[in-house]
């Protein structure tokens, strides 16, 4: 028995699934602050630490078109309540590790577990709330508790390293334990199949998954053996062989595990292609900066984190007004001024960082950046979910999550790159790799301004979301 139909059920259904999306963006981040004390206890490589943070997202970003597709498929309820669990106890190992090779693994199961939770999450939202004013504003909620998690996620990590770095691996656990107590009676229950089930499409599943993990795997190997490394392009080559042959496979299977003509929908490409990007850029941002802040200001874990509160600050209270800004006006305009906003940031850290005190350097940054970001994320989730049955939610949300996360790696692959040749030409590796980020964010904010004009709401394909 379920209590979401109810308007106090549907806000505590709308509580836990935000409350689990936002431990899904916020794993992301949390552990980066904390990884100079990961490596002083466990005596990790400094070229093997990066993996700490890059197993949560090989398996996030390897496995969500699988997980969108197995809530579709198997019950949304279900996976989100099984992969909910598998992510707090993986959660409560992860205090447990005595080894870099244990704590990879303990992050990489979480992120596979995210994977499951966050289509499933996103799926379910767009089942409790009917069509209109109040999904938008649900959405805009959802939307905005995943970019705080994400942007909040190194303050947080932060402070808990403070009292150990283990805690940034544990201090998820008891709020997915309190959502999976409460789940079962504020969740809607998932739907008896009438006819027969579709067929789960395994070659798919067989092909696409272990290509994007290898995908993954290769770009984030980039940053740290670089491109000319074994495992760096043989991994990207046999992504590339995997991902063809998926196309292949999914031109001729009666029930796809992605149907092609899904790509075809002029918004969802254009908002995975802005979420990609943007993200990308971001990330990029952020490893770099949060460098420079330690390695040559020399401040700690805690105040380097607290650097991004303010962009955090601006996500939770602002993005969900954007959201319903964007339902009502359309995305292309505001995600176009949103990653403008980002881009100016980024513009403003290179031409004064080391020219101005560095505090007044955070808060100048941040206040375009926070704001920004505060318009964007919301914008190409609307975006991308606008024209999409409500049968196919769940991939289209795996889609727009994988997006985050594939981009993500590959600006950052890229940027470190950058960030790791600019000595050899004389040039300083900060200035250089933000410059890098800016142009990116610059070229990005362009094709922003390519995208679809019509409003999801005034050209009625929102409603067919449901």
């Amino acid at each position: 028995m379920t209590i979401s139909k109810t308007q106090s059920g549907a806000g505590l259904a709308l509580l836990l699934l935000c409350a689990a999306n936002f431990l899904d963006a916020m794993d992301v981040s949390t552990i980066g602050v904390a990884l100079p004390a990961i490596q002083a206890e466990l005596g990790i490589k400094a070229t093997s630490l990066q993996w700490a943070v890059s197993a949560y997202v090989l398996g996030y970003g390897g496995f969500l078109l699988l997980g969108g597709r197995v809530a579709d498929v198997f019950g949304r309820r279900r996976v989100f309540l099984w992969s909910l669990a598998v992510f707090a106890g993986a959660s409560i190992a992860g205090g447990f590790v005595n080894s870099g090779e244990t704590l990879v693994a303990a992050r990489l199961i979480k992120g596979i577990a995210a994977a499951f939770t966050a289509p499933a999450a996103l799926a379910l939202l767009l089942q409790v709330f009917g069509e209109g004013t109040q999904r938008a504003k649900a959405l805009g909620i959802f939307a905005s508790t995943g970019a705080t998690g994400f942007v909040l996620g190194m303050v947080l990590g932060g402070a808990a390293t403070i009292f150990s770095w283990r805690a940034t691996l544990v201090m998820g656990a008891p709020v997915a334990i309190i959502a999976l107590a409460i789940a079962p009676f504020v969740l809607p229950a998932d739907q008896r199949q009438t006819g027969p089930r579709p067929r789960f499409d395994w070659a798919g599943a067989l092909t696409i998954t272990p290509g994007l993990l290898l995908f993954v795997f290769g770009i984030t190997n980039a940053a740290a053996s670089g491109w000319s490394a074994l495992p760096t392009w043989g991994s990207l080559a046999a992504s590339l062989v995997l991902i063809l042959f998926f196309l292949v496979v999914e031109a001729h299977h009666e029930d796809p595990m992605v149907p092609l003509s899904i790509f075809r929908r002029a918004k969802l490409r254009h908002a995975n292609a802005i979420a990609a990007l943007f993200q990308g850029v971001y990330v990029g941002f952020q490893f770099i900066a949060t460098l420079y802040y330690q390695n040559v200001l020399g401040w700690s874990a805690f105040v380097t984190g607290f650097c991004f509160a303010f962009g955090g600050v601006c996500v939770m209270f602002l993005a969900p007004r954007f959201a319903s800004v964007a339902q009502n006006r359309g995305t292309t305009g505001l995600m176009t001024f949103g990653v403008a906003l980002q881009a100016a940031s980024y513009v403003f850290w290179v031409s004064a960082v080391g020219h101005i005190n560095p505090i007044l350097l955070v808060a100048f940054s941040q206040i375009p950046l926070g704001i920004g970001y505060a318009m964007t994320y919301p914008s190409v989730q609307v975006a991308a979910l606008s024209d999409v049955e409500g049968d196919k939610s769940g991939l289209a949300s795996g889609l727009l999550f994988a997006s985050f996360q594939i981009g993500g790696g590959i600006v950052l692959a890229a940027a470190s790159a950058i960030f790791a040749a600019a000595p050899s030409f004389g040039w300083d590796p900060y200035v250089t790799g933000i410059a890098f980020v800016a142009l990116l964010a610059a070229a990005v904010t362009l094709l922003s301004a390519l995208g679809p004009r019509t409003s999801a709401l005034q050209s009625g394909t929102y409603q067919a979301a449901e």
